[in-house]
């Protein structure tokens, strides 16, 4: 038995001996292969290095490229921040404003601002969390604070009423500032807000501004604007007709004061009649023929006088006046008129009033037209040149850039359709006396200071 046990060792030992040979052959031949094939091994590793670091370099220039393009957008949303925030940008040339709206009175504009208003409230009133699109602003997607979503949905809400007190605050400065010489800078500047807060947000990506409460402000503005021109445009219609009021309060008093001197006219040359014929009674044969013409003349008077007051009673009673045509070459130049209307008894003392101290020279009358219907000839030719006129927007400047021939031409086709009975006598040349002396002294003037010079 032990010398059994005894081979057996002899036999593991040698076993083991010829296993190390094999291990260490095989150590060997690794060793020979590694030193055969490293560097081969080695362009590998080396190689997918450089892949991943190119890799890693092109990862790095997209995240660059996206920084620079989003700087980019910021500077440019700064830059035209910057041009709006300049006094200068609200007294760019005017352009024209299309009317959204353009309601015929004030309370439909004040009806359609409250309907814009109480959409906006509507949609202020929504819950903007859970990616509400009928918010004024809303949560793109869920957020969880502190492991709690609970927590998440108070904290989104608090941002969103942040961006929306920060946005409403913006706009609101700029409704209430709008005017014709900043409309559309005002427009601009609330896009302007709207995208600068939208910006910041959607770069956490979780909240934004909702671009349908971003049309319902600019549709405010617009309408804001608008209301504010339609009640400037009725305040100056207001103005015009106390204007009206005024001038025919002037004609009727001037009126009366005509009816009451002609009725002493009357009553003295009534008196003086009553005497003649008392002394024509008793008057020899060769006074008589003196006193008797006397009674005619007083008798031709005293139809005068009453012609006299039936006129200023059909004045007082029907629409009876004059339209005059009147130009100011020193103050408007050449070709502008002024075709307007009175129904004054002087009507010259209203052309006097309009060339008082508020222009440099008096007026010039190229007609002075009476008519029974004065106001219906006025407006007639106000709306054959209405295209002419110098200001568009304000009816009482009745100016219009026309030529007299031009005027001519329409007050003959008028006098027949409006019943005009008067002579059309138009003076073609403006005489401009005081503006054409002045032109010559300044000349003489000029001339003396370039000789002493």
């Amino acid at each position: 038995m032990a010398l059994l046990l005894l081979l057996v060792a002899i036999a593991a030992i040698a076993w083991g001996i010829g296993q190390a040979k094999a291990v260490k052959a095989a150590q060997g031949q690794l060793q020979e292969f590694s030193r055969r094939y490293k560097p081969a091994m080695d362009i590998d590793r080396h190689v997918r290095l450089g892949e991943e670091r190119v890799q890693k370099l092109l990862d790095q220039e997209q995240q660059l490229r996206a920084e620079i393009e989003s700087a980019k957008q910021g500077l440019t949303r700064i830059n035209e921040e910057l041009e709006l925030a300049s006094d200068a940008a609200f007294l760019v040339e005017v352009g024209y404003y299309e009317p959204r709206y353009d309601f015929e009175d004030l309370p439909s504009y004040e009806a359609e601002l409250q309907r814009i208003r109480e959409k906006q409230k509507a949609m202020l009133r929504e819950d903007g969390t859970g990616d509400n699109r009928r918010a004024a602003a809303f949560a793109t997607q869920s957020l969880s604070f502190n492991g709690s979503a609970t927590q998440g949905r108070a904290a989104q809400k608090k941002t969103l009423k942040l961006i929306l007190r920060a946005f409403n605050g913006e706009s609101d400065s700029f409704v209430a500032r709008v005017s014709y010489r900043n409309v559309e800078a005002m427009e601009k500047r609330i896009r302007s807000a709207f995208e600068a807060i939208n910006a910041i947000t959607q770069k956490y990506d979780f909240c934004e501004l909702n671009p349908r409460y971003l049309e319902l402000r600019l549709q405010e503005l617009q309408l804001v604007y608008e209301w504010e021109e339609a009640k400037q445009k009725e305040k100056e219609e207001q103005a015009r007709i106390r204007e009206q009021m005024r001038e025919e309060e002037k004609a009727v008093r001037e009126a009366e004061k005509a009816q009451q001197q002609a009725d002493k006219e009357e009553a003295k040359y009534q008196e003086l009649l009553q005497k003649a014929e008392q002394e024509v009674q008793q008057a020899s044969e060769k006074d008589k023929a003196k006193l008797n013409a006397k009674i005619e003349e007083l008798q031709r008077r005293i139809a005068e006088v009453e012609d006299k007051k039936r006129a200023i009673s059909q004045a007082m009673l029907t629409k009876t006046g004059h339209v005059y045509i009147i130009s100011n070459v020193g103050s408007f130049g050449e070709n502008v008129y002024k075709i307007g209307m009175t129904r004054r008894l002087e009507p010259m003392d209203r052309v006097k009033e309009l060339g008082d101290a508020s222009v440099p020279f008096p007026f010039d009358v190229h007609a002075m037209i009476r008519t029974s219907d004065a106001p219906a000839l006025e407006n007639a030719l106000h709306k054959h040149f209405d295209i002419r006129r110098l200001n568009l927007e304000n009816q009482r400047k009745e100016f219009f850039h026309v030529s007299i021939d031009e005027i001519r031409q329409e007050l003959d086709a008028l006098k027949d359709r409006l019943g005009i009975e008067s002579e059309l006598r138009l003076t073609l040349l403006a005489d401009a006396k005081e503006y054409r002396m002045s032109q010559a002294k300044r000349k003489h003037l000029e001339a003396s200071w370039q000789t002493s010079n």
